[in-house]
């Protein structure tokens, strides 16, 4: 695309179409044969092409309100809670009044449309209106502007875009289903940890625990950790976010050198476990070994293993299966944010022990596992990239 291409209104490119929704108090007007489509819909959306199930509304329904049947090929643009969802349609429907669609006419490719709204939503959103929550209306949206080549240059660029698009989502997808390997092998190896099906010896949090002082032990309560004695850099102080995205590059509060020798007992060694206690229960990290001198806050359990009962991928693991989160969360206490129960209720919680041999089998399982995601992880990064490079060339007269 040349840097010289015409900016066109969206509106001088289709039409531009609003939704409706049929009052919902009448059953008449629901359960028939016409998809009806709200941005809810879209939010786990991904791909160009929306080819999901909708809940759908009889042809009284749609005759009772304003809203207008959208034929395949057009363009579906949330334009509030939130604005930016986007997809094209593979088959007729209709939507409620949180779109924005563009039924195009012969000057716009549906597909370049629709890269074209992806890469212009930021701009969108800046535009919308509204004191509760913030909306584009037909007007805003009707005359914003895109670059628009001749049809051919668009489907061109269309066809380059959709093969990067697709590229990145099967990067992505083969990243998702490589995360449930370990789960699988180690139920293959071990059982279900809860049922214990190879009877496995138990034994306690506790009972695994190194033999030190302050091997096992919940963050600090009483007001110890208070924003005002937070320093600009010294020892960290590790939070809930550190356990649930294994992070442990993020966060910004510091405590200085007196303040973390006089709680010492919370310090955190690499190798160590964090778990998360409150809100987000059961979380699990393994403090790496480049990680910053540091202790943990309130809202974390932090445990120091004896390595010669176990292996670190294998507690990992296991605290990550499904059946011990849910039976954590039978523990957890509270109507509304779940926090853990007492420590003495924690350092009686049961685990099995396989015997070391065949938890040393399964780590070289993880060694091996981590150096093919570590090489997904670089593949989806290259892709990630080379879509977002050509979204950007196209959409800046580069391509």
């Amino acid at each position: 695309m040349n840097s010289w291409v015409e900016m066109i209104p969206l509106g001088e490119l289709g039409k531009i179409v609003s939704g409706s929704t049929p009052r919902t108090d009448n059953n008449k007007n629901w359960g028939g044969d016409i998809p009806w489509i709200t941005p809810a819909n879209l939010t786990n959306h991904d791909g160009i092409f929306f080819r999901g199930e909708l809940r759908k509304i009889t042809n009284s329904g749609y005759e009772s309100c304003s809203t207008t049947m959208l034929p395949i090929g057009s363009i579906l643009f949330s334009s509030r809670a939130p604005i930016g969802h986007c997809a094209v349609t593979s088959y007729p429907l209709c939507t409620n009044q949180g779109f924005k669609s563009i039924i195009p006419n012969e000057r716009l490719d549906p597909i370049y449309g629709f890269f074209a709204l992806k890469f212009f939503t930021p701009q969108i959103i800046s535009r919308g209106r509204g004191a509760t929550f913030a909306e584009i209306n037909k007007e805003i949206f009707s005359t914003f502007k895109i670059p628009v080549p001749p049809l051919s240059e668009q489907k061109c660029i269309a066809a380059i875009l959709e093969k990067a698009d697709r590229l990145r989502r099967l990067r992505q997808y083969a990243r998702k289903l490589s995360d449930t390997f370990l789960q699988s092998v180690f139920l293959e190896m071990f059982g279900d940890p809860v049922t214990n099906p190879k009877g496995w010896r138990e034994l306690s949090i506790e009972e695994i625990a190194a033999k030190e002082k302050y091997a096992l032990k919940r963050g600090p309560f009483g007001g110890s950790l208070k924003k005002e004695i937070f320093v600009e850099k010294g020892f960290k102080v590790y939070e809930q976010q550190h356990a649930i995205t294994k992070d442990f590059s993020i966060g910004s509060y510091y405590i200085d050198e007196d303040k973390y020798q006089s709680m010492i007992a919370f310090k955190l060694d690499p190798g160590d476990f964090i778990i998360s206690c409150s809100g987000t229960v059961g979380q699990i990290a393994r403090v790496p070994i480049n990680a910053e001198p540091g202790i943990i806050n309130q809202a974390l359990l932090k445990i120091k293993f004896n390595s010669s009962i176990l292996t670190p991928e294998y507690f990992e693991v296991l605290f990550e299966t499904d059946s011990i989160q849910a039976e954590l969360f039978e523990v957890t206490r509270g109507s509304g944010i779940r926090n853990f129960p007492p420590m003495t209720t924690i350092r009686a919680f049961q685990i099995p022990v396989p015997p070391m041999n065949i938890q040393e089998r399964f780590t070289r399982v993880v060694t091996r596992y981590n150096t093919l995601k570590e090489k997904q992880s670089e593949g989806s990064r290259q892709a990630e990239y080379l879509f977002q490079s050509l979204l950007h060339r196209a959409f800046r007269g580069e391509m």
